[in-house]
């Protein structure tokens, strides 16, 4: 049974989980040019703690629900053992215990995040199966709180950069959350769910994901351009680039492909990512050599004067 748990709540997933919010707090130190306080660091740890069984208890709750036979992203399909679904419930009530201590805010995000879980695979609202619904719980789970709760470690004002960043990276893990369902359209089907790849097909889905993670890189650069951002990531446009032609081949593909394809682009998203970060870095390091102000509190000017 163990066994099974374990491989039910895809470990290899909960690293892009855990990302969430430790990029929310990153970006609240980065935005501020802020020093790490006393606290924070184990702050964040908690609420990484917190979300760690946030994550096991939504993947135990969603194959509760689900009994896959066919791929998984990241994970596989195996005989789900008898209460699993009461094992995830008890993790989630975890989450909330460890967010608890935190600020208000980690707590209104880990409660959000748990009934949103609950909402996602419940036999009676089952929101994944819903055209509506799944794309919600997603889009507000992992885009806006998770990054909440990191961003609330570290106890910075938030400005409206970085509402404008949140609402593009809510943007992008949106896109991915259709991507992700491509290849799933029979066993969508076979459940009776009405999600967008269940009801239009793979080819809406890949559309649908284009547009989230679109935004996110045309948002993305285009707060560059306004001076907002870095302009070394002015060069993400050729990521994007990148990202959008693998998306173009696995459009391509009679069915929606199969789950190789949806890790495929988990992949170079997360180089896209580990390019952003280098790209930050250099220019932190490009301003601390001239002496001057340096990441979000460094001077930024537009386009047309540079």
């Amino acid at each position: 049974m163990i066994g099974a748990l374990v491989t039910l709540a895809r470990p290899r997933l909960l690293p892009f989980v855990l990302l969430l919010p430790v990029v929310g707090f990153g970006f609240a130190h980065w935005s501020t040019a802020a020093p790490l306080q006393p606290g924070e660091a184990s702050a964040l740890g908690r609420v990484a703690a917190a979300w760690a069984l946030l994550h096991a208890g939504t993947m135990w709750l969603n194959a509760a629900r689900d009994r896959d036979h066919g791929e998984v992203l990241y994970g596989t399909a195996v005989e789900v053992p008898r209460g699993t679904a009461a094992i995830g419930l008890l993790a989630l009530g975890g989450t909330l215990l460890l967010a608890a201590p935190g600020p208000p805010a980690v707590v209104v995000a880990a409660v959000g995040c748990v009934a949103l879980s609950v909402a996602y695979s419940s036999p009676r609202g089952a929101w994944k199966a819903h055209p509506v619904g799944g794309p919600v719980v997603n889009g507000v789970g992992y885009g806006l709180l998770s990054p909440l709760a990191g961003w609330a470690c570290a106890a910075t004002p938030a400005d409206a950069r970085a509402v404008a960043a949140w609402l593009l990276g809510a943007a992008g893990i949106l896109g991915v959350y259709f991507a992700a369902q491509a290849f799933q359209a029979e066993e969508d089907r076979a459940r009776g769910d009405r999600t967008l790849v269940a009801v239009h097909g793979p080819g809406a889905a890949l559309l649908a994901a284009r547009v989230g993670i679109g935004a996110a890189f045309v948002g993305g650069v285009t707060l560059v351009v306004a001076g907002w951002f870095p302009p070394p990531l002015v060069l993400l446009v050729v990521v994007g680039w990148q990202i959008d032609r693998y998306r173009r081949a696995w459009a391509s593909l009679p069915g929606g492909g199969d789950e190789a394809w949806a890790r495929g682009l988990a992949r170079r998203l997360g180089w896209g990512a580990l390019v952003g970060v280098l790209l930050v870095f250099a220019d932190y390091a490009a301003d601390s050599l001239r002496g001057g102000p340096v990441a979000g509190l460094s001077a930024r000017a537009p386009w047309w004067s540079w």
